[in-house]
């Protein structure tokens, strides 16, 4: 006796139990590292977890899977070209000296860095004599 086919679904035996969807976990740890997919790999236990508590579906947890992948990629490729440029680290906002130059409002700063200014659309000149840190 078999069953009549859906449009989703191919014709089987009524004899045959349908199947279940089962995967090891580390298994596919181990195939996500042999593809070279590091964070897909380290990341999925953590996904799985969180897509069988907020019942995500499986397109929503790939896709959390490989936008971090491809996030973790991007990341990888801007460290090895900013590496392989031979470009100074230079100075940072973190590791400006505030207490050679006191007339710098720390707060002032710290807004600046956010780029608002440039999301709004407008410019910005920054004056003073030769010494005080404007290129930090």
């Amino acid at each position: 006796m078999t069953t009549k086919a859906t449009a989703h679904q191919p014709e089987r035996s009524a004899a045959l139990p349908a199947k279940t969807a089962t995967a090891d976990l580390g298994m596919l740890v181990d195939q996500l590292v042999k593809l070279g997919l590091e964070f897909a790999a380290e990341a999925l236990p953590a996904i799985l977890t969180r897509a069988v508590k907020e019942d995500l579906g499986t397109p929503a947890l790939l896709e959390q899977l490989l936008r971090g992948e491809l996030e973790r990629r991007e990341e990888r490729r801007i460290r090895t070209s900013l590496r392989l440029s031979g470009l100074p680290s230079g100075p940072t906002l973190a590791n400006f000296d505030f207490a050679f130059q006191p007339a710098v409002q720390r707060s002032k700063l710290e807004t600046l860095a956010t780029c608002a200014w440039l999301r709004e659309k407008q410019g910005l000149s920054i004056l003073g004599p030769p010494g005080v840190g404007k290129t930090h």
